[in-house]
């Protein structure tokens, strides 16, 4: 991969990043006065969703090494058979 590409693939999921802040997160962040909710959130408020969002980060690390597991699982029988 040349640097080239890889600065093409940072700017693709830089891209789908941003869609995602455009859509599914301005429903579910933006405040009616057009500021994202984090803005107005006391400290104990961020700190509790900032926990919260460390957690899902967990989950989402687990079920992603678990499904890595199973792809070189796969791949090492096929390479073996």
């Amino acid at each position: 991969m040349t640097s080239d590409q890889l600065a093409a693939a940072v700017e693709s999921a830089v891209k789908a990043a941003k869609a995602r802040v455009m859509g599914v997160g301005k429903d579910q962040y933006e405040t009616p006065d057009g500021n994202q909710g984090f803005e107005s959130m006391s400290l104990a408020e961020l700190l509790d969703w900032a926990s919260e969002e460390a957690e899902d980060l967990m989950v989402y690390a687990v079920m992603l090494q678990i499904r890595i597991t199973r792809v070189k699982r796969i791949l090492r029988e096929r390479i073996n058979a």
